[in-house]
Protein backbone atom coordinates (compact mmCIF):
# COMPACT_ATOMS: atom_id res chain seq x y z
CA UNK A 1 0.00 0.00 0.00
CA UNK A 2 1.29 3.43 -0.91
CA UNK A 3 1.41 6.07 1.84
CA UNK A 4 -1.23 8.77 1.66
CA UNK A 5 0.02 12.08 0.36
CA UNK A 6 -1.62 15.50 0.01
CA UNK A 7 -1.42 15.10 -3.77
CA UNK A 8 -4.08 12.37 -3.52
CA UNK A 9 -6.76 14.76 -2.36
CA UNK A 10 -9.15 16.17 -4.92
CA UNK A 11 -10.39 19.10 -2.86
CA UNK A 12 -9.53 21.32 0.06
CA UNK A 13 -12.28 19.61 2.07
CA UNK A 14 -10.70 16.19 1.49
CA UNK A 15 -7.32 17.56 2.52
CA UNK A 16 -8.80 19.06 5.69
CA UNK A 17 -10.48 15.73 6.50
CA UNK A 18 -7.21 13.86 5.93
CA UNK A 19 -5.29 16.26 8.16
CA UNK A 20 -7.98 15.97 10.86
CA UNK A 21 -7.76 12.17 10.68
CA UNK A 22 -3.97 12.28 10.99
CA UNK A 23 -4.20 14.58 14.01
CA UNK A 24 -6.91 12.44 15.60
CA UNK A 25 -4.89 9.26 15.12
CA UNK A 26 -1.91 10.97 16.76
CA UNK A 27 -4.00 12.12 19.73
CA UNK A 28 -5.46 8.63 20.20
CA UNK A 29 -2.13 6.81 20.03
CA UNK A 30 -0.27 9.33 22.22
CA UNK A 31 -2.93 9.35 24.94
CA UNK A 32 -3.05 5.54 24.93
CA UNK A 33 0.74 5.36 25.32
CA UNK A 34 0.76 8.03 28.06
CA UNK A 35 -2.04 6.41 30.09
CA UNK A 36 -1.29 2.70 29.63
CA UNK A 37 2.46 2.65 29.03
CA UNK A 38 1.82 0.50 25.95
CA UNK A 39 1.75 1.14 22.22
CA UNK A 40 -1.53 0.93 20.33
CA UNK A 41 0.41 0.52 17.06
CA UNK A 42 4.09 0.19 16.23
CA UNK A 43 4.95 3.86 15.88
CA UNK A 44 7.20 4.88 13.02
CA UNK A 45 7.52 8.50 14.12
CA UNK A 46 5.87 9.56 10.85
CA UNK A 47 2.39 10.95 11.55
CA UNK A 48 0.99 9.95 8.14
CA UNK A 49 2.29 6.37 8.28
CA UNK A 50 1.14 6.00 11.88
CA UNK A 51 -2.34 7.26 10.96
CA UNK A 52 -2.50 4.70 8.14
CA UNK A 53 -1.36 1.98 10.53
CA UNK A 54 -4.10 2.84 13.04
CA UNK A 55 -6.71 3.06 10.28
CA UNK A 56 -5.73 -0.41 9.04
CA UNK A 57 -5.04 -2.02 12.43
CA UNK A 58 -6.63 -5.38 13.15
CA UNK A 59 -7.77 -4.06 16.55
CA UNK A 60 -11.01 -2.10 16.63
CA UNK A 61 -10.33 1.55 17.49
CA UNK A 62 -13.02 4.21 17.92
CA UNK A 63 -13.26 7.61 19.58
CA UNK A 64 -16.03 10.03 20.36
CA UNK A 65 -16.00 13.68 21.34
CA UNK A 66 -16.86 15.19 24.71
CA UNK A 67 -20.35 16.44 23.85
CA UNK A 68 -23.31 15.71 26.10
CA UNK A 69 -24.45 13.25 23.43
CA UNK A 70 -21.02 12.20 22.12
CA UNK A 71 -20.43 11.79 18.39
CA UNK A 72 -17.94 9.43 16.82
CA UNK A 73 -14.95 11.38 15.57
CA UNK A 74 -12.66 8.46 14.71
CA UNK A 75 -13.39 4.95 13.47
CA UNK A 76 -10.88 2.60 11.90
CA UNK A 77 -11.59 -0.02 9.23
CA UNK A 78 -11.89 -2.86 11.77
CA UNK A 79 -14.61 -0.93 13.63
CA UNK A 80 -16.46 -0.07 10.44
CA UNK A 81 -16.46 -3.75 9.42
CA UNK A 82 -17.71 -4.87 12.84
CA UNK A 83 -20.53 -2.30 12.90
CA UNK A 84 -21.21 -2.99 9.21
CA UNK A 85 -21.23 0.68 8.29
CA UNK A 86 -18.94 2.78 6.14
CA UNK A 87 -16.61 5.01 8.13
CA UNK A 88 -18.36 8.01 6.56
CA UNK A 89 -21.65 6.93 8.19
CA UNK A 90 -20.10 6.34 11.59
CA UNK A 91 -18.25 9.65 11.82
CA UNK A 92 -20.70 12.11 13.32
CA UNK A 93 -23.08 9.38 14.50
CA UNK A 94 -24.07 9.58 18.18
CA UNK A 95 -21.95 6.88 19.80
CA UNK A 96 -24.89 5.79 21.98
CA UNK A 97 -26.41 4.31 18.80
CA UNK A 98 -23.60 1.75 18.74
CA UNK A 99 -25.40 -0.05 21.59
CA UNK A 100 -28.94 -1.47 21.53
CA UNK A 101 -31.44 0.68 23.47
CA UNK A 102 -31.66 -1.72 26.42
CA UNK A 103 -27.85 -1.61 26.88
CA UNK A 104 -27.32 2.16 26.57
CA UNK A 105 -27.59 2.91 30.31
CA UNK A 106 -24.89 0.32 31.03
CA UNK A 107 -22.71 1.89 28.33
CA UNK A 108 -23.22 5.39 29.74
CA UNK A 109 -22.22 4.18 33.22
CA UNK A 110 -19.06 2.55 31.89
CA UNK A 111 -18.07 5.70 30.02
CA UNK A 112 -18.58 7.80 33.17
CA UNK A 113 -16.37 5.39 35.13
CA UNK A 114 -13.74 5.64 32.41
CA UNK A 115 -13.67 9.44 32.81
CA UNK A 116 -13.13 9.10 36.55
CA UNK A 117 -10.64 6.21 36.40
CA UNK A 118 -8.58 7.50 33.46
CA UNK A 119 -8.33 3.99 31.99
CA UNK A 120 -10.79 1.13 32.18
CA UNK A 121 -9.50 -2.29 31.15
CA UNK A 122 -11.39 -5.51 30.60
CA UNK A 123 -14.62 -3.68 29.73
CA UNK A 124 -17.36 -5.67 28.05
CA UNK A 125 -20.71 -4.61 26.68
CA UNK A 126 -23.29 -5.42 24.05
CA UNK A 127 -23.30 -3.47 20.80
CA UNK A 128 -25.39 -3.61 17.64
CA UNK A 129 -24.34 -3.51 13.99
CA UNK A 130 -26.23 -1.70 11.24
CA UNK A 131 -27.92 -4.94 10.17
CA UNK A 132 -29.17 -5.71 13.70
CA UNK A 133 -26.46 -8.22 14.56
CA UNK A 134 -25.58 -7.97 18.23
CA UNK A 135 -22.13 -8.64 19.60
CA UNK A 136 -20.44 -8.45 22.96
CA UNK A 137 -17.17 -6.56 22.98
CA UNK A 138 -14.69 -8.15 25.37
CA UNK A 139 -11.52 -7.04 27.11
CA UNK A 140 -11.91 -3.52 25.77
CA UNK A 141 -9.76 -0.65 26.98
CA UNK A 142 -11.43 2.76 27.41
CA UNK A 143 -9.39 5.92 27.96
CA UNK A 144 -9.77 9.70 27.74
CA UNK A 145 -8.38 11.69 24.84
CA UNK A 146 -8.06 15.36 25.79
CA UNK A 147 -7.17 16.49 22.29
CA UNK A 148 -10.65 15.81 20.84
CA UNK A 149 -12.58 18.94 19.88
CA UNK A 150 -15.27 20.06 22.30
CA UNK A 151 -14.05 18.81 25.64
CA UNK A 152 -12.41 15.58 26.63
CA UNK A 153 -13.37 12.72 24.38
CA UNK A 154 -12.86 9.03 24.89
CA UNK A 155 -11.41 6.23 22.84
CA UNK A 156 -11.79 2.47 22.97
CA UNK A 157 -9.94 -0.47 21.52
CA UNK A 158 -10.49 -4.20 21.58
CA UNK A 159 -9.66 -7.30 19.58
CA UNK A 160 -12.22 -9.72 20.97
CA UNK A 161 -15.95 -9.93 20.54
CA UNK A 162 -18.63 -12.59 20.42
CA UNK A 163 -21.47 -12.45 17.93
CA UNK A 164 -24.81 -12.84 19.69
CA UNK A 165 -27.07 -12.92 16.65
CA UNK A 166 -29.80 -10.78 15.17
CA UNK A 167 -31.86 -8.09 16.85
CA UNK A 168 -34.40 -10.79 17.75
CA UNK A 169 -31.88 -12.52 20.01
CA UNK A 170 -31.42 -10.73 23.33
CA UNK A 171 -28.15 -10.66 25.21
Amino acid sequence: MQPWSPAQTDSVQNMEQALDAIAMAGAITKSYRRLTGRELIASTGDAVLDAQSLLNASAVVLAHDGADDPLFVYVNHAAARLWKRPISQMIGMPSRLSAPPEHRAERTTALALAKDAEVVTDYQGVRIAADGTRFRIEQAVLWPVAEIGNGQGQAATFTQWTTLGSSLERA
